[in-house]
């Protein structure tokens, strides 16, 4: 019998708040645009996988990926101020989960589509509870970085995509971009894969380029269901044994499937 495992992730804005919210216009620059909020759950990939985690998804990414397990969140959400969020922050006990450990993980869709407003966010939250939480942060590589974002970011999540994701080269390719993000301190590069011909393009667009690091690259497995990573997953094993990079499993999937909020 399979027993499938509790959870206690707690919700601070569910996913599918924007059928219930109106959405106003925020006054001023001070607000984010949120698809969900939730927390007490773990990273479930990348290079702090299992660790405890909360997760601030923001609304909306320049790529459209045809693998993408969240699109039916990132396309939606509503505009929150930062006095709402911290309000829900304290209301929750979040800021406390942070203080503690948990890592706070901002995601998206891609974050960085809001990276000023994001800069001013984080810069409040240190004046008002004299502390920041380990953030880690996932970006698509191809927006441009705000240097003023660079010292609150503990890691980055970076997650450049391949042919196989469906995106025109043009739009998902910026070598500039990646180049500059390899620099950054604890900058990681996850590429979603499922077969050798993709170590192939890793190999001729970044490592030849010299863009990135072999040590800097993480494997993963293609697959918003268990069935896809059970399918996908040895192989990616092998790619990664083969070649002398790290292996990432998707743990969240592993756990609660194609769900929101976990």
């Amino acid at each position: 019998m399979i027993v499938k495992p509790k959870t206690m992730v707690k919700q601070i804005i569910p996913a599918d708040w924007y059928k219930h919210r109106k959405v106003f216009q925020k006054d001023g620059e001070n607000f984010l645009n949120i698809s969900e909020f939730y927390y007490d759950t773990i990273q479930g990939e990348g290079i702090y996988t299992g660790v405890p985690a909360a997760f601030l998804r923001l609304q909306g990414c320049p790529l459209n990926c045809v693998y993408c397990d969240t699109k039916e969140v990132w396309r939606y959400g509503s505009r929150y101020t930062f006095e709402e969020i911290f309000k829900l922050m304290d209301q929750y006990d979040i800021v406390d989960k942070l203080s503690q450990g948990q890592h706070l993980i901002l995601t998206g869709g891609s974050p960085l589509l809001q990276q000023e407003r994001l800069h001013r966010f984080l810069y409040q939250f240190y004046k008002i509870y004299d502390f920041l939480p380990y953030l880690e942060i996932e970006n698509e590589c191809v927006i441009s970085l705000d240097f003023l974002l660079d010292q609150f970011i503990d890691c980055w999540n970076n997650s450049p995509k391949l042919s196989s994701s469906g995106v025109k080269r043009s739009i998902r390719y910026k070598p500039e971009v990646i180049k500059r993000t390899a620099s950054l301190n604890n900058s990681w590069f996850k590429f979603v894969v499922d077969c050798r011909e993709d170590w192939e393009e890793i190999l001729e667009d970044f490592l030849l380029p010299k863009l990135i690091r072999k040590d800097q690259i993480i494997l993963m497995p293609e697959g918003s269901t268990k069935l896809r990573l059970l399918k996908n997953s040895p192989i990616v094993v092998e790619m990664a044994v083969e070649h002398g990079v790290r292996y990432s499993d998707r743990l969240h999937i592993q756990l609660w499937g194609k769900k929101t909020g976990c």
